[in-house]
C-alpha cells in the first residue's frame, strides 16, 4: 500500500504543487524512454534539460485529489470534523476512490495537503500506517514552512510551487514513507 499522489492546495482550492509516485517498475519504463528521447534530441549534452516539477500528474489522479477536495467542503460544512490538540489538522480518511485511498491534512491557514494510497485491507496495519501518514504530513508542512519563510518563492501569490529544494524533500519523505510502508511483507514499524 504505497503512497502514490501527493497534492498541496492552495485556499482558494488551486493546486499548488501535485506530485505521482510511480511504483518502481513504472519507474524503469519511464526513465530508459526519456532517455533516448533526450539522447535523440541532444546528442552531445549542450543543452540542458530542466526537469519540469509540478506537472508529472496523470489525468485520472487530478480527478482523485479534486474528489477528495470535494468531499473535504462536505466535511468542513459539516459538524462531523471537530477535533482538538495535536490531531487539529488531521482531516484523516476522506473516502475511497477507484481502488485508492486517500487522505487529508489542513493547515490553520487552510492549505490543504492529500496524499493518495492503494486500497487494500490489512487490519491493524491500517492503524500504524494511518500513524505514520500523520507524521508525513507533519513533516511536509514543516517543508511548506521553510519554503513559504522563503523571501522569493512566489507562493503568496498563490502560484505552484517549483522549488526543487521542496520537490527534492518532498520526494524524500515519501520515497522513506514507501520503503517503510508500501510492501505488504514489510510492515515492521521503523
Amino acid at each position: 500500500m504505497s503512497l502514490s499522489t501527493f497534492a498541496v492546495i492552495g485556499k482558494d482550492n488551486s493546486p499548488l504543487y501535485l506530485k505521482e509516485f510511480p511504483k518502481e517498475s513504472e519507474v524503469s519504463k519511464t526513465e530508459t524512454s526519456q532517455d533516448t528521447t533526450d539522447n535523440q534530441s541532444d546528442p552531445f549534452g549542450f543543452f540542458e534539460v530542466k526537469n519540469e516539477i509540478n506537472k508529472t500528474m496523470s489525468l485520472k489522479n487530478k480527478f482523485l485529489i479534486h474528489s477528495a477536495l470535494d468531499r473535504f467542503e462536505e466535511i468542513e460544512e459539516s459538524t462531523e470534523k471537530q477535533q482538538s490538540g495535536a490531531n487539529k489538522m488531521w482531516i484523516g480518511l476522506l473516502g475511497s476512490f477507484d481502488e485508492k485511498k486517500v487522505y487529508g491534512y489542513v493547515t490553520s491557514t487552510r492549505i490543504k495537503f492529500f496524499a493518495s494510497m492503494d486500497d487494500v485491507e490489512d487490519g491493524n496495519e491500517q492503524f500504524v500506517r494511518e500513524a505514520a501518514l500523520k507524521a508525513l504530513f507533519a513533516n511536509v508542512h514543516e517543508f511548506y514552512i521553510q519554503h513559504m519563510l522563503n523571501p522569493f518563492s512566489d507562493v503568496r501569490n498563490e502560484k505552484k510551487i517549483v522549488s526543487e529544494r521542496f520537490d527534492l524533500g518532498i520526494h524524500d519523505l515519501i520515497k522513506s514513507f514507501n520503503e517503510n510502508f508500501g510492501k505488504q511483507d514489510n510492515m515492521s514499524w521503523m
